[in-house]
């Protein structure tokens, strides 16, 4: 199961292996495991066994034909070592509709289970997700969940998934569906840090099963490298294919749950951790069911629900700073339910920054107006706002930043621009903590030189109406006719005019020399066409001219981009 090819690998194992054996300290918090195949040739399994890799995951199976013929004999050998085993299937996506996709998810699903033969006691079957086969999100969906409900239907548990960040989040859309199924997570991701990014808002807050963080670990009885897993704790019972079930108690329902010991909270108080409530301990008729509901307290007892807060783990967002945290377990059986409290949090402390605003407005590359509307989206709630622009000049360069609002909990502002600049805005955020994000990406727009800007031959007539960029405009029919802007530096121009069924030709120069050719003759008449000319590799410097190049033909100009960026 690897994410590198194994000719890079090759390549790079004598710069890789002295930073895996340079094991960071945390590494000791995790149980270590290996995932192979045959890749790895021979493998000495009492030696990996004595290593301390206390697990192995082998692969048995790809797509709808091909078997690992190292699988079996690894699989009694690992068992001679004591090491507990469990088998995963490469996917190969195939499908043109969702129908045809769910059809090959099952036949490589019966294909791994023939193949693999799982039984209880072993490691949960796997998924292996890194290839798309070109399907969609939709259809790769689809057959990811055709293909993990029926490995669950055949041993009676849940499959893992193992999967990368970037691959989950743009092929499977990121979704939670799976997750909130209860589908456990294998992730890998190749990182230094002390944990993974996780996708799917952490795997719906369940977080992750097992940790792929290395695919080149130097593993006594192994030769070369191994991918090299972690997994928190010690106990894999929850992550084995249970036996036969016992049969359940015939119920007795003259007992009410009764709460023994309090809920309790585990975790820390900090916005963007996670908080994991236990069920306490009861007593009563069997079986009992429970659910969950978290509390953003103020004191003790002034509390109010958080909205979705139904589950054993709650993820702390910016709105719970400053309030305690509590937890409610409802226990529930055939005599009744019963509810418990666990005691307060301490208060939610908040030193993560938040995230940049998102720039939404100006939408446009260029504006036809001189109020330019800026607006952005909050990333959080209860958030201050600055925002900032940089301008062009008539040269070409930018001059510094400049405040419109410095602080604001409103989410627009307005400009007065100039004719003839480019603006660039970017905005940051300031949460309740006091915490500030860096500032957002720029989002720019021109605007372009008003045709009064604009130096004009004898033959323009200077019409005026509502619908024209600063409801003035200069109109012609004489070949010849021209207008001109000096001295000016500019990338990209573009020509601002009215297109109509019978309306003219341009030709635009700069310095003399044609750079290009503008037809402005459309279906219906149409104001406010910004039409682009030209795009130079670097700014240019000089003089830009519109001529009239068509004969009687009317022509009625704007105004002229000439951008800078």
């Amino acid at each position: 199961m690897r994410l590198l090819a194994s000719l890079v690998i090759t390549a790079l194992v004598g710069a890789l292996l002295p930073l895996v054996n340079a094991t960071p300290a945390y590494a000791q918090d995790y149980t270590l495991g290996i995932d192979v195949s045959h890749h790895q040739g021979n493998i000495d399994w009492q030696k990996v066994a004595d290593s301390g890799h206390v697990y192995a995951f082998h692969k048995a199976t790809e797509g709808v034909t091909f078997t690992d013929n190292t699988y079996a004999g690894n699989r009694t050998e690992a068992a001679a070592a004591s090491i507990p085993f469990g088998a995963y299937h490469f996917a190969r996506p195939n499908g043109n509709t969702v129908p045809a996709a769910e059809s090959d998810a099952a036949g490589e699903a019966q294909h791994f289970l023939n193949v693999a033969q799982p039984e209880p006691g072993d490691l949960l079957p796997v998924l292996d997700l890194e290839a798309t086969g070109n399907l969609p999100p939709d259809r790769l969906i689809a057959w990811t969940r055709t293909w993990v409900n029926a490995v669950a239907d055949a041993v009676g548990a849940q499959p893992l998934i193992y999967t990368s960040p970037s691959f989950w989040e743009t092929n499977l859309s990121d979704t939670t569906s799976f997750a909130e199924a209860g589908f456990p997570l294998w992730l890998a991701h190749y990182t230094s840090a002390p944990a993974p990014r996780t996708p799917a808002d952490d795997w719906d807050g369940r977080g992750w099963a097992f940790w792929q963080w290395t695919s080149c670990a130097s593993v006594p009885g192994i030769s070369g490298c191994a991918d090299e897993d972690r997994f928190e704790g010690t106990d894999l019972s929850p992550y084995t294919i249970p036996g036969a079930p016992e049969p359940e108690p015939t119920p007795d329902d003259s007992t009410p749950p009764v709460n023994d010991s309090r809920p309790e909270i585990s975790g820390r108080t900090e916005v963007g951790q996670k908080l994991t409530a236990s069920k306490g301990t009861w007593s009563g008729s069997k079986p009992m069911s429970f659910s969950f509901a978290w509390y953003r307290c103020t004191n003790d007892s002034d509390c109010s629900a958080v909205l979705g807060g139904t589950k054993p783990t709650y993820k702390l967002d910016p709105s719970d700073y400053q309030h305690r945290m509590k937890v409610t377990v409802t226990a529930t059986n055939g005599a009744g339910s019963s509810s418990a409290d666990s005691s307060t949090t301490e208060s939610v402390t908040d030193s993560t920054a938040p995230l940049p605003p998102q720039l939404t407005k100006p939408r446009k590359q260029q504006t036809l107006s001189t109020s330019l509307n800026v607006v952005w989206s909050p990333p959080e709630k209860e958030a201050r706002y600055a925002i900032r622009y940089r301008s062009s000049s008539k040269d070409g360069s930018f001059g510094g930043y400049r405040e419109i609002v410095s602080d604001t909990d409103q989410t627009s502002a307005k400009l007065r621009a100039d004719t003839g600049a480019a603006y660039c805005f970017s905005a940051r955020a300031t949460d309740q903590a006091g915490n500030v994000s860096e500032w957002s990406g720029e989002r720019c727009t021109d605007v372009p030189l008003d045709d009064r800007d604009l130096s004009a031959s004898t033959d323009w007539r200077r019409g005026t109406s509502r619908s024209f960029f600063l409801r003035t405009f200069l109109r012609t029919r004489a070949k010849g006719a021209s207008l001109s802007a000096g001295g000016v530096s500019v990338r990209e121009i573009h020509v601002v005019a009215q297109t109509c069924p019978s309306c003219g030709k341009l030709a635009v120069l700069l310095d003399g020399r044609r750079v290009g050719t503008v037809g402005l003759r459309s279906k219906r008449a149409r104001s406010g066409q910004v039409i682009r000319v030209k795009r130079f590799t670097s700014l240019r410097n000089g003089v830009v001219e519109l001529e009239v190049i068509s004969g009687r033909a009317p022509v009625k100009i704007d105004g002229l981009v000439l951008s800078v960026r």
